[in-house]
């Protein structure tokens, strides 16, 4: 309901004290919006900035603590140079007085070196430093076998393979209900008997076993429900039943994709044995184009990265790109690479972890920064600046090439959302591209939003809308493994343009249609014409 009464000046303040943004405070009071709460403090005389990010004390405290500013910065998730700038600001000038714990790292294994050494200097990946703290061990090396207990257990709509394997080793309950998590996301699984009997089996193991995170099929895609509610953290290690499971590094944790066999005896020992991986580097570098997407650079870097020679290994990704792409960009990323075999696809955690994480935990947490001489096995440098809209063809040789050299090829089925591209970033671009206008007559567009609550989102802001009166078929949140397999099949001669992931079944193939992947802005743009288009002539 809209709101009648206008805040006080003392209320404005308070406010402005608790939630700092006039964006956060209309959230906050509802049924109003960020302007009109800019417009009631100038009224008020109430300043914009009444109360700074980082106070006076909290900046001071850090300071005294750590005497570091790279240290500071990652305990508020805030750069080295952005730290020493709120020193400026307050004036912080001088090195503490006293030393304190934090300050020092005493080496009691060897009295003969110095007792003080620099913690960011000892050679170790981000994946490293976290299954390192998880095994209880200083460090770890690459190939050496470790028995981790995660943070949480993953399983989607392989659940019930687990559960039978689960019972055939004699297991009666889960080591941890409270760590496992079941979700229950491919759309139109249950159209068989066989599935139905699964979803039974699978929603009646929850029940008996007390799984506290039980998602049904009504909440969506699993990796982006799991995001969404804050249920994997920076620092966190996460087990996942199938590889789509590396997405959840996008919050700087590391997610193994164990398999079936391996989730069981997870579930019935606690522990799970893990060979370390090698890391590969991945720097992104310059800004990002308009009309280009994190489906595009997704797919530009399948395309470049070692397939094969990458499989089993880690991969993080830095460079001055990295900090300019949001979460969902940064999800899209993560479970693209996939793809490539990889076991984790890792970003660090920076201030736009830390906001997205911002009312969705309670819970605490520590972030992992690789050391300053991390060793990787391989490292890749891709310059984004160049970079135009991109498209794929996930039979034959999966090549991947510029939208422009498919121009004008005509396609029958167009699928925008699920598991890969589902944000309500992705939704909210292909809305305003096919707003006002009509999808072309001879065009099947299908949109499934990632999760439940992508589609209110999309609901309160008008993109259903949008996409109802465009001529779109929008369907319920969920997953489709692989595409167009429950969406009906495209016969020969036609062609899928879906925004997903490079991955189908031989079914799918034996049918002798076509299935290209490319962005969410791709595909929206391709849908007014029935043919594809590429989407930086209509991106406005």
């Amino acid at each position: 309901m809209p709101r009648t009464k206008i805040p006080t000046k003392a209320e404005l303040v308070q406010l402005q004290r608790l939630y700092k943004t006039d964006e956060k405070i209309a959230e906050r009071l509802g049924g109003v919006t960020a302007h009109l709460v800019a417009y009631w403090r100038r009224k008020k005389n109430v300043p914009r900035n009444t109360f700074p990010k980082f106070s006076e004390r909290e900046v001071r405290d850090l300071w005294e603590r750590f005497g570091d500013d790279y240290r500071c910065g990652l305990e508020i998730g805030i750069s080295k140079a952005a730290f020493y700038n709120w020193r400026r600001k307050y004036h912080i000038l001088e090195k503490p007085a006293f030393l304190k714990l934090e300050q020092l790292e005493l080496n009691l294994d060897d009295s003969s070196r110095a007792t003080i050494r620099r913690t960011n200097y000892g050679r170790q990946t981000i994946s490293q430093k976290i299954l390192a703290e998880k095994a209880d061990k200083g460090k770890v090396e690459p190939g050496e076998t470790v028995a981790i207990e995660p943070d949480l257990a993953i399983c989607d709509d392989n659940s019930s393979a687990v559960i039978k394997q689960f019972r055939e080793l004699g297991g009666n309950f889960v080591w941890n209900p409270g760590r496992v998590i079941l979700v229950l996301n491919e759309y139109g699984a249950e159209a068989t008997p066989e599935k139905a009997a699964d979803y039974f089996a699978v929603r009646e193991f929850a029940r008996r076993q007390n799984i506290k995170h039980f998602y049904d099929t009504r909440e969506g895609a699993c990796h982006q429900i799991i995001l969404e509610r804050g249920q994997v953290l920076p620092g966190q290690f996460a087990a996942g039943s199938e590889q789509f499971a590396v997405a959840h590094g996008a919050i700087g944790s590391v997610a193994f994709n164990i398999g079936i066999s391996n989730m069981a005896g997870l579930w019935a020992k606690g522990k799970v044995s893990l060979s370390i991986p090698r890391t590969v580097k991945v720097v992104l570098n310059g800004k990002v184009p308009d009309g280009v997407t994190a489906q595009d650079i997704a797919l530009w870097f399948v395309a470049n990265g070692k397939n094969g020679a990458w499989n089993g290994k880690s991969v993080e990704f830095y460079g001055s790109t990295v900090p300019m792409l949001s979460m969902s960009d940064r999800f899209t990323l993560a479970h693209q690479s996939a793809t490539l075999g990889v076991h984790s696809a890792i970003f660090p955690f920076d201030s736009a972890t830390r906001r997205f994480l911002q009312g969705r935990t309670k819970m605490p947490y520590r972030p992992a920064l690789a050391d300053k001489d991390a060793v990787y096995a391989d490292e890749l440098e891709l310059t984004v600046t160049t970079l135009t809209p991109q498209i794929a063809r996930v039979f034959g040789s999966g090549k991947v090439s510029p939208v422009e050299e498919l121009v004008g090829t005509s396609v029958q089925q167009i699928i925008l959302g699920s598991c890969a591209n589902g944000q309500f970033e992705d939704l909210k671009l292909a809305a305003d591209i096919i707003k006002g206008k009509k999808i072309h007559p001879d065009v099947r567009f299908y949109v499934l939003p990632g999760s439940r609550s992508v589609y209110l989102e999309a609901l309160k802001k008008g993109l259903i809308r949008a996409f109802i009166e465009a001529g779109a078929i929008v369907m319920n949140p969920g997953a489709l493994h692989p595409p167009i397999d429950n969406l009906g099949f495209i016969t020969g001669g036609e062609r899928c343009l879906a925004s997903s992931y490079l991955t189908a079944t031989p079914k799918v193939e034996a049918n002798s249609g076509e299935l290209l992947v490319a962005s969410p802005a791709t595909c929206a743009a391709s849908a007014l014409k029935g043919e594809i288009v590429n989407p930086a002539s209509v991106i406005k």
